[in-house]
């Protein structure tokens, strides 16, 4: 079986961020986690925040999976075909308008979420896994 090898390796990571991820740099940042994410290592990056210099950036929790954020529509009108091969497109999809990939509701919430972050708002589903948060909960 084919595996991936990351570099810097996860105990290297967690070095590294105890030694330069200062409290300062943690203050500015905000972390997006979901709720059901396989692939969420939020929860080591934070300890290894806890562990350095400081107590770890703001965190929000949305609902979703990892590919929540994900969403994708494309339709016939968003190509950029000559006018004259539109109706034949038209014919030719059976009258196929759009498609699209995604949860656009779970998308718009991450949206909404980040775009409050740039305005200094707080997060509006705190996680345990924040020392910031913890006192709010």
């Amino acid at each position: 079986m084919m595996g991936f090898e990351f570099s810097p390796d996860p105990d290297a990571m967690d070095r590294i961020i105890q030694m330069k991820y200062d409290e300062q740099l943690q203050k500015k940042t905000r972390m997006f986690i979901f709720d059901d994410d396989d692939l969420d290592s939020s929860p080591s990056f934070l300890e290894a925040c806890n562990e350095g210099s400081g107590s770890g950036p703001s965190v929000s929790r949305l609902p979703g999976k990892h590919l929540s954020p994900v969403y994708i529509k494309l339709g016939i009108d968003d190509l950029d075909l000559p006018e004259g091969a539109r109706p034949f497109v038209s014919e030719v999809s059976g009258g196929f308008q759009n498609a699209s990939f995604g949860d656009e509701d779970a998308m718009n919430g991450a949206v909404g979420e980040i775009c409050n972050w740039i305005m200094g708002q707080e997060p509006s589903r705190p996680t345990l896994l924040s020392g910031q948060a913890e006192s709010k909960i």
